[in-house]
This record gives structure tokens, C-alpha cells and sequence, in this order.
């Protein structure tokens, strides 16, 4: 284990003695915060084409040229990844048909489902379940932040309850979660955003997703930031807070991911970081020099 932090690839290492690369797919799916069922626009941070690259192949398709391509670079073990929008939205029938659809090669050893808590029921779950005694199965459910004020300004359209409730039901199929988190909303103070820290760490959950925020074109969190009614994380904060939250994770928790990505073409600010390779780097350094680590301060009181 890395001895800072346990990320996603020592996790991977261990599991399964070598590497082993995620496959994005893009399964078509919608989201109820997007249709109507919830609201309409998303949550007011969101463009999915920030971070995803539809190509308009089906299922199948996208998964074989992905293969092609890492079979090249010598990857042998890959991940099905479902990341954009809400991947249990809909019924099992076209949920199954597009989960099948990507399981086409033996070396598959991993299936990603990154959904909304609020669009999840029994009925599917037990379904993953079944698929978890082949694959490694995590549901990555999106909560941002625990914080209901918080849930409702950023127009998130669930409730911390509607994750509570979707993460019980998901432990006790016996299924892997990995949650969502975003450091620096605008509602948000630094001692709130580690009280969800805290929170998940108590609650026990499998893995944690970090995103910073970015502030992307043809967003509603755009046009407010135009108006300068808050002012964005510095590097150099927000690598003092990811510091801080991972000493109140456990030790075995899985680190998916610690700063956002996005598009240059569509990201308005910040400037940062000038690469994840180099994000890093500065952190590990920031933490070594600190002592700081993942787990030390994990079950010690908040403040």
C-alpha cells in the first residue's frame, strides 16, 4: 500500500498483479434531473461533455477499439466503466442489454457504474449482485456533498437520505461503493465540505471520488461565477484540504481520484492544475513534509 494514500492503482495491484486500464462507455443514458422526472438542466456545475467523449459507436463498438488500443500499449486486464449521466435510469430490461453489450472480452475483470443515488431499487441491485460473482463490481453514486442546503442550491434533485437510503441497500447486495465528493461549492465553508468527509468515513464506504470545482461554458455555476459572487480554491488550498480529508478516511478506503479533469476548450477557470502527474507530485510532497496521511486522524473528532 502506498504509504500516504491507497489509490485506485495499488488497489488494482494487489488485486490482480498487473495493470489494469478502465474502458469508458458511453451507454446512451439520461438523467431525471435532466428529462423533467426531476428538473430540467442538470446540476447547475454539469456539461457532460467536459469530461466525456461520446463517439457515437454503439456499446460494443466503443469497448473493441478501446481493447485494440490497449492491447498495443500491452494492457491485458480492463475495467467497463458507465460514467456519463445516470447508468440505472431506466428499466433492468435496457439496463441489462447495455451492461451485457460491454462484457465481450474474457480479460474483463471490472464493471463501473457511475449512477445517481435517487434512480437505484432492489430489482437492479440483485442484478449487479449476479454480475459480482465475475466481475469487481463498484457503484459510483454522486452526492457532492452531505450537506442538504448545499444538495438543494447546486440542484442536485435527491436528498442525503435518498443516498443513505441507496447506499444501505447497495452494502447489503454486497456490492462495492464508491462516492462523489466536490471541494470548493460556493454554500460551503471549509469545515462543511469535511463533515461529509467525515461523514463517508464513518458510514464505512469502499472508495471516494475528489473533484475540485471547474467552472465549465453552458452551465448555470458559469453565469454566477460571471458575476464574482465567489471565489475559487487555489491549488495550494485545495491540496491542504485534500490532505486533511484524507487523514479522516480510513486507511482502506480506495483514493478513485483527487482532482477534477475537464475539457480546455470548455473550462473557464480555474487554471489548475497544469497536469495530474505534476497535481500529484505536489501533494505527496505537501503531505510528506506535513506528515500527514491517509487514516491519521481517521475516528478522532472532526474539529
Amino acid at each position: 500500500m502506498n504509504k500516504i494514500y491507497y489509490s485506485l492503482s495499488d488497489y488494482l495491484k494487489q488485486k490482480y498483479k498487473e495493470k489494469v486500464y478502465k474502458i469508458t462507455v458511453d451507454g446512451g443514458f439520461s438523467c431525471p434531473n435532466r428529462d423533467g422526472t426531476k428538473g430540467f438542466g442538470g446540476c447547475i456545475y454539469c456539461n457532460n461533455e467536459a469530461f466525456v467523449n461520446v463517439n457515437g459507436d454503439n456499446i460494443k463498438e466503443q469497448v473493441y477499439k478501446s481493447i485494440g488500443r490497449l492491447n498495443k500499449k500491452g494492457i491485458k486486464k480492463y475495467i467497463i466503466y458507465f460514467q456519463a449521466y445516470s447508468n440505472t435510469y431506466g428499466n433492468l430490461e435496457e439496463i441489462r442489454r447495455k451492461i451485457e453489450a460491454s462484457l465481450i472480452d474474457e480479460n474483463i475483470v471490472g464493471l463501473y457504474i457511475g449512477t445517481r443515488p435517487d434512480v437505484i431499487d432492489e430489482e437492479k441491485l440483485e442484478y449487479f449482485s449476479s454480475l459480482n460473482k465475475e466481475y469487481d463490481v463498484f457503484l459510483e453514486y454522486g452526492l457532492q456533498s452531505k450537506h442538504e442546503k448545499t444538495l438543494e442550491f447546486i440542484n442536485r434533485g435527491h436528498t442525503l437520505k435518498d443516498f443513505e437510503n441507496a447506499y444501505l441497500l447497495t452494502k447489503e447486495m454486497g456490492l462495492k461503493v464508491c462516492v462523489h465528493v466536490i471541494f470548493g461549492l460556493p454554500c460551503e465553508t471549509k469545515e462543511m465540505m469535511l463533515e461529509t468527509v467525515n461523514y463517508l468515513a464513518k458510514l464505512g464506504i469502499d472508495a471516494i471520488k475528489f473533484h475540485h470545482l471547474q467552472i465549465v461554458k453552458n452551465t448555470k455555476l458559469a453565469d454566477i461565477y460571471k458575476k464574482k459572487l465567489f471565489r475559487l480554491f487555489s491549488e495550494n488550498d485545495y491540496i491542504t484540504m485534500i490532505a486533511k480529508a484524507l487523514s479522516l478516511l480510513s486507511p482502506d478506503t480506495i483514493i478513485s481520484r483527487l482532482v477534477g479533469s475537464s475539457k480546455n476548450y470548455l473550462l473557464i477557470a480555474p487554471d489548475w492544475p497544469s497536469s495530474t502527474t505534476e497535481f500529484l507530485n505536489k501533494l505527496k510532497d505537501f503531505m510528506i513534509n506535513n506528515n500527514i496521511y491517509q487514516g491519521k486522524f481517521y475516528n478522532a473528532s472532526l474539529f
